[in-house]
Parts: structure tokens; C-alpha cells; sequence
């Protein structure tokens, strides 16, 4: 009996998850990885080798996961950077409209 081919479905979803997230831009080294493990899985189930596809899969899930972590961290640092930058602005704004008084 060949394996199933939807032992693949959670590397996909994960997969997509990380693209959609933006994981080409902020992780391409995991998402490059969990492609071609995904990639390796389909092969060994074109093989018939059920175990490996199925921990292929597995790991291309977690480069997947891992793919997505690491966006989601670069974008918050980012969206963190920019609130800094509006901050000092303020700061700036404030000392200019009201002197060094309106910051303490």
C-alpha cells in the first residue's frame, strides 16, 4: 500500500503559512529549507517509503514553523524600531513647542 499523500498537508499549510507571513523576505534560509524538505518527502512517497516521507514531512513542517517564527520576530522588531522613531519625534515636538520643561 503506498503511503498517503496527505502526510504532506501540515508541511504545505505551514509552508503557506510562513509565505503569506512574508518568511521569503525575512527567513529565506528556513522556508528555503522546509521547501526542499517537502520536496524530499514527496519523492520517497513517489518511492513508497512511507517512514521517510513521513519525517521529511515532519521537518519541513518545523523549518515551516521555525521559517514563521522568525518573520513574526523581525517584524515585531521592526514595528517596535518605528514606534521608537515616533516616540523620539514626539519627544522632539514637544521640546520645540514647549521647551526642555515638557519632559520632565
Amino acid at each position: 500500500m503506498p503511503p498517503d499523500p496527505r502526510v504532506l498537508d501540515n508541511a504545505r499549510n505551514a509552508i503557506g503559512q510562513a509565505e503569506a507571513a512574508g518568511a521569503s523576505e525575512y527567513a529565506p534560509l528556513e522556508l528555503r529549507f522546509a521547501r526542499e524538505r517537502l520536496n524530499s518527502a514527496r519523492f520517497e512517497i513517489e518511492r513508497n517509503n512511507a517512514a521517510a516521507a513521513r519525517r521529511l514531512a515532519d521537518e519541513a513542517e518545523i523549518e515551516a514553523q521555525l521559517a514563521l517564527a522568525r518573520t513574526q520576530a523581525a517584524l515585531t522588531r521592526a514595528d517596535l524600531a518605528q514606534r521608537e522613531r515616533n516616540l523620539e519625534q514626539l519627544k522632539a515636538d514637544l521640546v520645540e513647542a514647549f521647551g526642555r520643561e515638557a519632559l520632565e
